[in-house]
């Protein structure tokens, strides 16, 4: 079949515009599965730019009139109308010297193919696709590949039913693709000129605010016109009221400024063009997220840090609040002791249990629960900080995980394999990690072990009261002193009291055990206060552990291959910036030699 004949430089452009595509098929095809679809359209565009033959695609709903259309243009009742959405094909007219009878059979008789003498000139192919939202979806992927490979896109709207979903659809494709639009609107014999007028604002704004277009418009009657049944796609008939000389006109226009091989040359480039935008932007919102996380990876020791440093600061907090309670402790203590430990006391000595019961009420009193509340007020920053911490941690990582899902099926998903599982199991670990925290059950556990210490230490002290005070009993009656006794005390030394006598001798021996009772008083404090600070340190110490192990040990192979995934990004994101700028190249020496020709 007769096609456009290309020569000089123009054919150079051609065949270096065929390489592109070729190239960006290529590349794009390692993009995963929906990427393999663009690769055909782009080697399908390729293979036309070769057969260099224009392409004006039909598109429409069905009984939007195409048919009757597309033999308005050529002049001639040629394709069969009024045929039923089930067995409607893609009907394809190439230039012919000699109409066609009857049609070739292409694509497992989806495509027929015919020849004309009246579409416009050698090369140009006039396609009818079936009504957009066809019941067969073979005829409806057929039909979005013309779309793909369309030079220019005549676009036909029933005046009696404008602008469908599914239109709104083929439009956008269209816009996405970077092609040319002419409106249609079509059996406009079916209005009234007040109605053909609202209709024609209502589809302007349609179009405009919904797809974002403002394409030409045209209103026409295809029946009118093809009961001329002259002319083609370049002629005129006298007295038309059809409105297809209009179209006529337009398109005479379009060509004779700008020839069909140039407008060939300018689609495909901008289909490029609209490829390349689409995979940058794809690449784009990746090599953010990626970079997100990735500085996310970079700062999470930082994070951890401050996440420790901030427990650290709670902990000094607490523990001034603990040693406040513990000095009121010992105050309270001391005035015991010397309240008690007197030879006064000593003449009849109280009962264990009575001496016990005054003690906890005299010094330990509210104690007990002052070191509970201020414990629980740490338990509960603790685990507020750590739950807000692990679910960020979550959170990220979710978000990483989509990103992961869609690597799967791309050259690459075996590279990033690992990398998937370990997320997976890092989001597993997290979860858990967040599930564990019970602020209930760490600050019952701090409480019975506070309670439990506190206990003994009373138990202590006041069997320590209860010997000095049976000590200096014995010293009143020395047969009285027993082993045992003299054991609690253990560093104490009777002796040189015994050798004192008298008095003076008792007087002395009495503060002296006031003074020692004081010292283990002070010992043992400190001894319960070390274990009180000692718990809540280890629960510092536990929580920037589990942190900083999560954090090297099962996050770091997670982020390991972030690094290599944004430069890969980045690299594609060049190739494809190197790719428009040929394109861009291209387009501006072809509008040079264009200029140059018409000269």
């Amino acid at each position: 079949m007769p096609s456009i004949v290309l020569e000089g430089p123009i054919a150079d452009v051609r065949e270096r515009e065929v390489k592109l595509l070729f190239e960006v098929a290529e590349h794009v095809s390692a993009y995963g599965e929906e990427a393999l679809s663009d690769k055909e359209r782009l080697l399908q565009n390729a293979g036309d730019l070769r057969d260099m033959f224009f392409l004006v695609v039909i598109v429409g709903e069905f009984n939007a009139g195409k048919s009757t259309f597309v033999n308005a243009l050529l002049g001639d009742e040629f394709l069969p109308t009024g045929i039923t959405p089930t067995t409607e094909a893609i009907e394809l007219v190439r230039y012919g010297e000699l109409r066609s009878k009857a049609p070739a059979s292409k694509q497992d008789g989806v495509v027929r193919e015919w020849t004309h003498p009246n579409t416009g000139s050698p090369g140009v192919v006039i396609v009818d696709t079936p009504g957009t939202g066809s019941v067969f979806q073979k005829h409806e992927r057929i039909a979005k590949q013309f779309l793909s490979r369309s030079d220019l896109v005549l676009f036909l709207l029933s005046a009696k039913k404008a602008f469908a979903q599914t239109e709104r659809l083929y439009l956008e494709l269209a816009r996405d693709y970077g092609k040319k639009v002419l409106l249609i609107i079509n059996q406009v014999d079916l209005l009234e000129k007040k109605e053909l007028k609202e209709v024609e604002a209502f589809v302007k704004q349609q179009v405009s605010e919904l797809v974002g277009l403002e394409p030409p418009m045209f209103a026409v009657s295809a029946k009118k016109a093809l009961q001329n049944k002259r002319g083609g796609l370049f002629s005129r008939v006298a007295g038309d009221e059809s409105g297809m000389d209009v179209v006529r006109a337009y398109l005479y226009d379009t060509f004779e400024r700008v020839p069909p091989a140039k407008q060939k040359l300018t689609a495909q480039l901008d289909f490029v063009d609209s490829i390349v935008k689409k995979y940058q932007t794809k690449l784009g919102e990746n090599s953010q997220l990626v970079g997100a996380d990735r500085a996310y990876a970079e700062q999470l020791r930082e994070e951890l840090e401050a996440h420790a440093k901030t427990l650290a600061d709670r902990l000094s907090t607490t523990m001034r609040e603990l040693d406040r309670v513990f000095d009121a402790l010992a105050g309270r203590g001391q005035t015991f002791i010397n309240q008690n430990l007197t030879l006064a006391k000593g003449i009849r000595p109280p009962d264990k249990e009575v001496m016990r019961a005054k003690f906890e009420k005299e010094v330990v009193g509210t104690a007990l629960t002052q070191i509970s509340d201020i414990s629980e007020d740490y338990v509960s920053a603790v685990v507020d900080s750590s739950r807000r911490y692990w679910r960020n941690i979550i959170d990220r990582l979710n978000k990483l995980q989509a990103l992961m899902e869609q690597e799967i099926g791309t050259p690459d998903a075996g590279s990033y394999a690992d990398q998937r599982t370990a997320l997976q199991e890092a989001i597993a670990i997290a979860d858990a990690e967040l599930k564990s925290y019970n602020q209930n059950n760490l600050a019952e556990s701090l409480r019975d072990t506070f309670a439990l210490n506190l206990s003994r230490f009373t138990a202590s002290i006041t069997g320590l009261i209860g010997g000095v005070i049976a000590i200096a009993l014995g010293f009143a009656a020395p047969g009285a002193v027993t082993a045992s006794a003299i054991g609690i005390l253990g560093t104490l030394v009777v002796g040189p009291a015994l050798a004192g006598g008298g008095i003076a001798g008792v007087l002395l021996y009495g503060r002296k055990l006031r003074q020692d009772a004081q010292k283990e008083l002070e010992e043992r404090l400190k001894k319960l206060r070390e274990s009180y600070r000692q718990a809540l340190q280890d629960l510092t110490d536990r929580e920037r552990t589990r942190l900083l192990q999560y954090g090297q040990e099962i996050l770091s192979p997670v982020f390991s291959r972030l690094e290599a995934l944004t430069k890969r990004y980045q690299e594609q994101l060049e190739t494809l910036k190197g790719y428009s700028q040929r394109a861009t190249n291209l387009r501006t020496e072809l509008d040079k030699i264009i200029v140059e020709i018409e000269a």
